[in-house]
């Protein structure tokens, strides 16, 4: 007999249970893998963005959902700047880089497993690992746990278990089962931050595999060239199609998109810092001040040598072609290659490769000053597992151990 049992022992479900046992609770963490933190140990190319140092009100404002407002009461329990100081004063340096992203000074994800730890024995959190949950009833005010290692009760329990991406950490939706199970709704589950797939000619050529682009501007357009959503990041063509943080965050909006399309239309702008009439002119300046460049040797200042040769050959254009000879129906194209070169996207890849998971449990179901249900007294969701999620950059584990934090707080 527990009074609290956390199911999941990645961030949030560590955070709940340490913040509990520190307000006095007897805790039991549940974790079905070897060992606690799997999923933390590969975020961030192994290094782990703790956090976004943004203030509440901007970290909400920039969040891809529309029920971020339901975090208020969570992040002002447990803000990212006390996430920062929370980290610091359990041992791990921290520092920040561009646009607010926190890591460890190490650049070593373990550090914050090891620190976790810690917290864990020093206040004396019962953690059971290689313990998977089978299923969970409930009897009047207590709640039964039945695992692989035996069966459990508390009057409080937190599921923890993440969402369905990356199966292999131990995220494989199960937390969703036990809230249909009892009796909470389930909004619709999909991929987000997850890679484009294009069967479009340029993919399917090979000739742009593994070229890489910085600070570039991709846009999702409708059908009438309005464009639904853009994002300017860095980028990476592959051999399926595109990735990298620009393609990741508008992948949600290409894959609702496709639900009623066949493809979609993503346009990327190499360089999003010059409007497009003033490349013109750019390029009609250098063709009265330099007629003896080649237009190889201009070009090469706005796109790479091997994108240039692609739509060189594309259009058909002799790479000798001086800039003198052009005309200014092929400054206009050239415009449009470099300011919206279009890639047809045809699917997304799927949620189990996906970084983040949307949808989930229903927040209208959920206290948001507890992360108690509403349906059921001693019931909470934290996490992942929640209708909750924000693009990479620190937003998704400051979401995690918020909720665990405000969870453990309110048991």
């Amino acid at each position: 007999m527990y009074d609290v049992i956390v199911v999941g022992a990645g961030p949030s479900g560590m955070m709940c249970a340490i913040r509990a046992s520190q307000n006095g609770k007897k805790v039991l963490l549940l974790e079905k893998n070897q060992d606690i933190g799997k999923k933390m140990k590969i975020t961030g190319g192994g290094r782990c963005n703790i956090t976004n140092l943004k203030d509440v009100k901007l970290f909400v404002k920039s969040l891809p959902v529309k029920n971020g407002r339901f975090l208020y009461s969570a992040l002002n329990q447990f803000s990212p700047v006390d996430i920062y100081q929370y980290f610091e004063q359990i041992g791990v340096p921290l520092k920040e880089e561009n646009e607010n992203k926190v890591f460890p000074f190490s650049n070593q994800s373990n550090d914050f497993i090891e620190a976790f730890k810690n917290q864990l024995n020093r206040y004396e959190v019962d953690v059971r690992r290689e313990t998977e949950v089978l299923s969970v009833s409930i009897q009047s005010t207590l709640k039964y746990v039945k695992t692989t290692k035996g069966d459990f009760k508390a009057s409080k329990l937190v599921i923890a278990t993440g969402g369905k991406s990356h199966p292999q950490t131990g995220s494989t939706g199960f937390g969703y089962e036990v809230a249909k199970d009892l009796n909470h709704s389930v909004t619709e589950l999909f991929p987000t931050e997850s890679p484009l797939i294009s069967h479009d000619r340029v993919i399917n050529s090979k000739a742009l595999q593994g070229l890489s682009f910085h600070n570039v501007k991709l846009s999702l357009v409708d059908e009438n060239q309005k464009i639904i959503q853009s994002h300017t990041n860095d980028l990476i063509m592959t051999h399926f199609g595109l990735s990298g943080p620009a393609a990741l965050k508008l992948s949600q909006f290409v894959y609702h998109y496709l639900k009623n399309h066949s493809s979609a239309s993503v346009y990327i702008d190499f360089i999003p810092q010059i409007k497009r009439d003033d490349l013109i002119n750019e390029l009609k300046q250098k063709r009265s001040s330099h007629p003896q460049k080649q237009l190889k040797t201009i070009l090469k200042g706005y796109i790479p040598q091997r994108l240039l040769v692609y739509l060189f050959n594309l259009e058909k254009i002799n790479e000798s072609l001086k800039i003198a000879q052009l005309s200014n129906t092929l400054i206009n194209r050239m415009t449009q290659w470099i300011k919206q070169f279009e890639v047809k996207i045809h699917e997304v890849k799927p949620i189990t490769a996906a970084f983040v998971t949307g949808g989930g449990v229903s927040i209208k179901e959920i206290n948001p000053k507890t992360m108690e249900s509403k349906l059921i007294p001693g019931l909470y969701f934290i996490g992942e597992v929640l209708d909750l999620h924000g693009y990479t950059g620190g937003y998704n584990i400051t979401i995690a151990l918020s909720t665990g934090y405000c969870a453990g707080n309110n048991v």
